[in-house]
């Protein structure tokens, strides 16, 4: 199988963000880079890659209406943005516009059947489209007490969280490439009280391959939560 690197799918990410710019008509002009930067063949394609899905964030922002009516082209970049941090821009807006179930049963759908690139970037956006779990004070978030209304959003999409687990089971276990597997290993646990009889010999299968490859998998077999909560404790002046 031919190995991926990040920037296997820049120029993708590109002409999507370009056909929902023109859909929006919402026109993006290269702002002129000082010389020791205009030379950087490499840096100018990723600044103006930047400079893009910041305009169509903005947009889609600010007309709920259109990032709704958009949302699946949306997320078709999503899943072709290979920047960890830089992808919730285009998330954010979406989640907004049609819910976090929409949004996190696309990512599913990619983790399940996409290509391996897309699959790893729908692991990397992942991230971005789970419900925060808000605690009140340090106290509370040692207790296990979260705000009323951030155990609600949770609740919503728990069902979901065990289909993501799954599929990145099922990924990981079907995939023979290893870059592809490391980011799969985020989305899952090998502890078999988390997943339903069915799938208790697929945990033992991807056992097994992080124990062949013990230094590569290392978190994974040392993993004791599978990482699909995240947790803040409320700013003092939100309060």
């Amino acid at each position: 199988m031919d190995a991926w690197v990040d920037g296997d799918l820049a120029d993708e990410l590109e002409r999507q963000l370009d056909d929902l710019l023109a859909e929006l008509d919402s026109a993006w002009v290269e702002p002129e880079l000082q010389p020791e930067f205009a030379s950087n063949e490499s840096f100018r394609r990723y600044h103006r890659r930047n400079g893009k899905r910041w305009q169509l964030a903005c947009v889609l922002r600010e007309r709920p209406d259109l990032a709704a009516a958009l949302a699946s082209r949306v997320l078709a970049a999503v899943v072709c943005d290979e920047d960890v941090a830089a992808n919730r821009q285009l998330i954010e807006p979406v989640l907004t516009a049609v819910g976090r179930r929409r949004v996190q049963e696309y990512l599913i759908s990619v983790v399940s059947s996409g290509p391996l690139l897309q699959r790893v970037c729908a692991v990397r956006a992942w991230y971005w489209s789970q419900a925060v779990l808000m605690y009140e004070s340090p106290q509370a978030l040692t207790g296990g007490q979260p705000t009323t209304g951030s155990r609600a959003q949770d609740d919503e999409v728990a069902d979901l969280r065990g289909w993501y687990r799954a599929a990145c089971l099922t990924a990981f276990v079907e995939c023979d490439h290893d870059a592809t597997r490391e980011w799969l290993a985020r989305g899952f646990i090998l502890d078999e009280s988390y997943y339903p009889a069915s799938l208790h010999r697929r945990v033992a299968a991807a056992r097994a391959i992080a124990e062949s490859d013990p230094v590569r998998f290392k978190e994974l077999i040392l993993k004791t939560t599978d990482g699909t909560n995240l947790a803040a404790i409320r700013p003092a002046d939100d309060r």
